[in-house]
């Protein structure tokens, strides 16, 4: 039998008021983070101006000359000033390294410059009232720069000319000039390449014609017509071997899926695709239908080690099952809303992360859910929110974006419930204001308040801005009257969690299942009656919290053993006053005990205790005002053993 009971603190003395791909995760970011050193390639920050404008559309026309590897073409792009606004250029953001040709505004030619890669035209070519609307083009050739992660790669496959894009996060730019920020997406972009006509092109959207040329030419057009940030636009260019399927929605609704495979990879990847469609019934039925249903789910090999989750269109160089549906997991958390900033990438990866944990327990169970998330914790330093988006090893942090950041929405998970977890994820994936647009941490968190009538602040604030996780001592016994005295102390250096925890009590006949809210670094709970029969405890069974736990009660109804134990004091350092915790195990319940205070030259400087102390947790204060600024020793002895802790006076 399995009773659930909510226990709030009766005594709390408060003292501070890889993923499973065909690579090692290391490797891939599923892949991205394999070349995390590569040059950035780009400034990330938007201008002034730049922040002003608003891109509503995208034309992109290229010819590609596999010989010379350059291309050649023009983008056209619509959009406008943002209203009561003004700009003193149009800037634009184009690497130095390829070649303007010209700039055509109102369909006439207009001057220009182009250094530290933007393309700036003068406001005195535009209308000067705010709000306008403008219609320009660029005309271009060159050989794109590898940026970042390759951005525009020609590339060799099987002694066969291969093209393909991988422009996260910055590397649009480097190969098509455009307005380059995750948080400006165009309603819309139709894309032309050009190709020998032995090649096939694959990019996002619709195919909406292919036109033989002469000499031997092909040019392909795509339409994409969901909205869409720059570093989701996709080239993939090679003679592909193509198949496709389809998945019938929950409403009816026909989406295809096309797959574009290296020949050699038909045979071994096919079992996995065939998987999409029940991956794309447990996401839909999750995270609310498949955002892009009136176009296409596509896949495309590429050269790159892991893959990338462009939209409508995945790029992949895998084709585990897990790969596969982390870049699934991309087309709501992502593509449909896509991280204002990268500064926010963990919007995005934390999301797959826990995409590809959801399929693994849909299709295998329960126990191998908790079991992924065992093989994916992240213990560093660091914190989830990218403190300097221009770093790309930072954003790609497979311990911080990837792993932790999986882990927070699994605790998430864990805090609401699965009834009200999964319909703040359905509501803030069809949200009136992110939907097909981007979010914020803040935008996030907003949603998980306003659904579930809770104040969430605790939990974005430490697990997102803050470092660290926390670090469990638990201790009980059974008092008199043979009720369950459960101690639980955090025993981390920083910050203090402040997380609910199950706490299970295991009888010879039955499990009794509580919740405590634990919020500080020493807290005590009486969880009422449970008779004089053994029994044992397992704090949070079901792995719900990024932590470590070290129990000092193995077993029953005060069984030795158990290990003595001084805490560092807190708060450290501290300007009077602060708290010093030891634990006493039974079989020392007869030994003498001191603690003592000592300088750094080793003389004595206050005695806190001398005696023999409670079985269990103790805890004095010591007041420093009268002592001097500096550095203290903490001395626990017995006969035979001494430990000590070092705390700082600062006055």
């Amino acid at each position: 039998m399995i009773k659930n009971l909510i226990i709030w603190s009766v005594f709390s003395q408060i003292l501070f008021a890889q993923m499973k791909t065909d690579k090692p995760v290391s490797e891939i970011l599923c892949g991205k983070n394999s070349s995390a050193n590569r040059w950035l390639g780009a400034n990330s920050t938007l201008t002034e101006d730049q922040n002003k404008i608003d891109i509503i559309f995208y034309d992109l026309d290229l010819a590609i000359d596999f010989d010379v590897e350059k291309i050649a073409g023009s983008l056209k792009m619509l959009g406008s000033v943002l209203p009561n606004e003004q700009i003193n250029n149009f800037e634009i953001d184009f690497s130095d390294i390829m070649i303007v040709d010209s700039v055509i505004l109102y369909g006439e030619p207009v001057s220009y410059t182009h250094t530290n890669n933007l393309i700036s035209i003068p406001a005195s070519h535009l209308d000067n009232n705010s709000g306008y609307d403008f219609d320009i083009i660029i005309y271009y050739h060159g050989t794109p720069p590898e940026c970042g992660f390759g951005s525009f790669v020609f590339d060799q496959h099987d002694n066969q000319n291969h093209v393909w894009t991988l422009s996260e996060p910055y590397g649009a730019r480097c190969w098509w000039p455009c307005k380059d920020d995750p948080s400006d997406k165009a309603d819309s972009i139709y894309i032309a390449i050009t190709v020998p006509g032995d090649q096939i092109v694959a990019s996002n959207g619709l195919l909406h014609s292919v036109e033989t040329l002469g000499h031997g030419k092909k040019r392909y057009e795509w339409r994409e017509r969901y909205p869409i940030p720059t570093y989701l636009v996709s080239l993939a260019i090679y003679p592909y071997t193509f198949w496709s399927d389809e998945y019938i929605s929950a409403n009816g609704d026909t989406l295809p899926l096309d797959f574009y495979v290296y020949p050699e990879n038909y045979d071994i990847s096919r079992p996995n695709f065939l998987l999409i469609k029940d991956m794309l019934e447990v996401f839909s039925d999750r995270f609310g239908e498949y955002p892009f249903i009136e176009e296409k789910y596509g896949h495309a090999n590429f050269g790159w080690g892991g893959g990338m989750e462009h939209q409508t269109i995945t790029s992949l160089g895998g084709h585990s099952e897990w790969l596969i549906a982390h870049e699934l997991g991309h087309s709501w958390w992502g593509n449909k809303i896509t991280c204002a900033n990268f500064g926010h990438i963990w919007l995005n990866e934390g999301f797959a992360r826990f995409s590809e944990a959801l399929w693994e327990e849909e299709r295998y169970g329960y126990d191998r859910y908790k079991e992924y998330w065992s093989d994916h914790t992240y213990y560093g330093a660091g914190t989830i929110f990218v403190e300097n988006p221009n770093n790309i090893s930072s954003i790609f942090n497979t311990g911080l974006s990837y792993n932790k950041a999986g882990w927070v929405v699994h605790m998430l998970r864990g805090v609401l419930g699965d009834s009200l977890f999964f319909n703040v994820l359905r509501s803030y994936s069809s949200n009136d204001s992110l939907a097909y647009s981007s979010a914020t941490t803040q935008d996030f968190q907003n949603i998980c308040e306003s659904h579930s009538g809770m104040d969430l602040d605790f939990f974005f604030s430490q697990w997102i801005y803050g470092e660290g996780y926390p670090r469990y001592s638990i201790s009980w016994n059974r008092n008199e009257m043979n009720e369950l005295i459960v101690n639980i102390q955090q025993i981390q250096s920083g910050q203090y969690f402040f997380m609910p925890i199950d706490i299970q009590v295991i009888l010879s006949e039955d499990t009794l299942n509580y919740v405590v809210e634990n919020d500080g670094q020493y807290t005590s709970y009486n969880l009422g009656y449970i008779g004089p029969n053994s029994f044992n405890i397992r704090l949070d069974p079901d792995n719900w919290i990024l932590k470590e736990v070290e129990y000092l009660t193995i077993g029953s109804e005060l069984p030795g053993p158990r290990q003595l134990k001084l805490f560092p004091p807190y708060p450290n350092p501290f300007n009077s006053g602060t708290n010093i915790s030891f634990f006493i195990p039974d079989y020392m319940g007869q030994d003498e005990v001191k603690i003592n205070i000592f300088d750094l030259r080793g003389r004595l400087v206050s005695s806190i205790w001398s005696g023999r102390p409670l079985i269990g947790h103790n805890m004095f204060n010591w007041n420093a005002e009268n002592k001097p600024s500096g550095v203290y020793i903490i001395e626990l002895a017995t006969q035979d053993k001494k430990l000590i802790q070092k705390l700082q006076l600062i006055k």
